[in-house]
């Protein structure tokens, strides 16, 4: 796995939990307002951690941390993402995937194995998306995505980070309408958390 940071202390990334968090390196979008763009753009990328370090650390943490989060970039890039998540539980931890859903193939196979999920809505579906993404955007992946978080039996919420440049309030307000009133989101204004 491609590790660009770890935080061993967090009450914030985990609802309810005490974690840590590993971020991984590389993205397959270019959101102009992204917060980490340095484990987006393989330039701006850091000497990786080494996750046997995180492993040795995390075996030491038991019983005074709850969870792991895996967040990025895009975990899902990560050909060994199953087997480290795997290797994390085996420890008792609880484990929290933050994903933008663009690999639907992965995501199914890591569900079983995660207890939380945490999925950005980049934009309401259509041109809307690719232009916050930066990229082609399939929207059958997205939502096939959607559709597996929400029968997977987990704790989990839709989120939207945005940037008034790229989507309205109108647009959140579609977003909002698509997820339906009961879904749990969440909406962060891109600006105030820079």
């Amino acid at each position: 796995m491609k590790i660009g940071g770890f935080v061993k202390f967090s009450l914030i990334d985990y609802p309810g939990k005490v974690a840590a968090v590993i971020f991984t390196q590389g993205c397959n979008f270019r959101c102009p307002y992204c917060h980490n763009p340095q484990l987006v753009y393989p330039e701006l990328f850091t000497d990786p951690v080494s996750f046997e370090s995180i492993f040795d650390f995390l075996k030491e943490r038991r019983g005074l941390l709850d969870g792991v989060v895996f967040c990025g970039g895009e975990p899902t890039l990560q050909e060994d993402l199953l087997e480290i998540i795997c290797k994390v539980r085996s420890l008792g931890y609880a484990v929290k995937l933050d994903t933008n859903g663009s690999n639907p193939d992965i995501l199914a196979k890591v569900l079983p194995y995660i207890d939380y999920a945490a999925m950005d809505i980049k934009a309401p579906f259509g041109d809307a998306y690719a232009r916050v993404c930066g990229v082609t955007i399939n929207d059958y992946e997205i939502r096939r995505s959607m559709l597996l978080i929400r029968a997977a039996g987990l704790a989990y919420e839709f989120r939207t980070t945005f940037d008034l440049k790229y989507i309205s309030i109108e647009g959140i307000g579609k977003i909002k309408k698509m997820l339906g009133r009961h879904e749990p989101y969440t909406i962060r204004d891109a600006v105030l958390n820079r």
